[in-house]
């Protein structure tokens, strides 16, 4: 499922959301891989973009100052100067117009975030609307220190439930064994993904959040850091 959910936010349409994004390096990592891929398949056919085919990559912090500040040069940094792979400089002006086109960079907190998307204030490229069922779906959400509270815990388990792609979507947590003081961490974040799962009630109620622990980072003298994948299934029957 992860392999398949990287290959399409790289793919025509793909959709990535990084949370906390600060610097966002990942984001900027699958943003320059998106317009490399433009540059190069615009070549093969005529030297035009086809902007119905537009991936985007969100990025999102609790922060707008972080955006304006950090994600937003780092981003313009990361696209300015791009090569093909004969090495020749792409067109500034192209790549600072994909720059554009493809990456959203919204500020506030998750719910506020997740109501953005769904009210269709963060425009999505038109690939993504194809489908009305999963039009505010994404293949991968990645997100690191969003669960450093109880709250942040719940916040961060109800956008995979609102906004993962049913099966084939993939979610990414890099998160602290635990936040010392104030709550959160791995395990209320776990737990929060099976309370949302166990409720009977509400549009999401045929929906179950599955979260596992493929990575987990211990020093020997720090705090323990755990790597989550999660992913969403239709409930079965009925059965959580």
């Amino acid at each position: 499922v992860l392999r398949g959910a990287v290959g399409r936010s790289l793919g025509p349409g793909g959709s990535t959301m990084e949370l906390g994004c600060g610097h966002g390096l990942p984001g900027c990592l699958i943003l320059r891989e998106n317009i490399r891929k433009m540059f190069k398949q615009d070549k093969k056919v005529n030297g035009t973009a086809n902007s119905d085919d537009n991936s985007v990559v969100i990025f999102t912090d609790f922060n707008d100052f972080v955006l304006h500040h950090a994600t937003i040069p780092n981003a313009q940094l990361n696209v300015c100067g791009l090569r093909g792979e004969d090495g020749v400089a792409m067109d500034e002006f192209r790549t600072a117009k994909a720059l554009v086109e493809r990456s959203i960079f919204a500020g506030g907190d998750w719910m506020g975030i997740s109501h953005k998307l769904s009210s269709g204030n963060c425009p999505l490229p038109v690939a993504l609307h194809q489908n009305q069922e999963e039009g505010n779906r994404l293949d991968l959400i990645l997100a690191s220190e969003t669960t450093y509270t109880p709250e942040s815990c719940q916040d961060t388990a109800f956008l995979m439930l609102r906004h993962l792609k049913i099966d084939d979507g993939a979610g990414l947590v890099a998160t602290k064994r635990f936040y010392f003081g104030v709550g959160g961490g791995t395990d209320l974040f776990k737990a929060a993904c099976e309370t949302l799962s166990m409720s009977d009630q509400g549009p999401y109620s045929g929906l179950r959040l599955c979260v596992r622990t493929v990575q987990s980072y211990d020093t020997g003298n720090a705090n323990i850091r755990d790597l989550l994948f999660v992913t969403l299934h239709q409930k079965v029957d009925g059965k959580r």
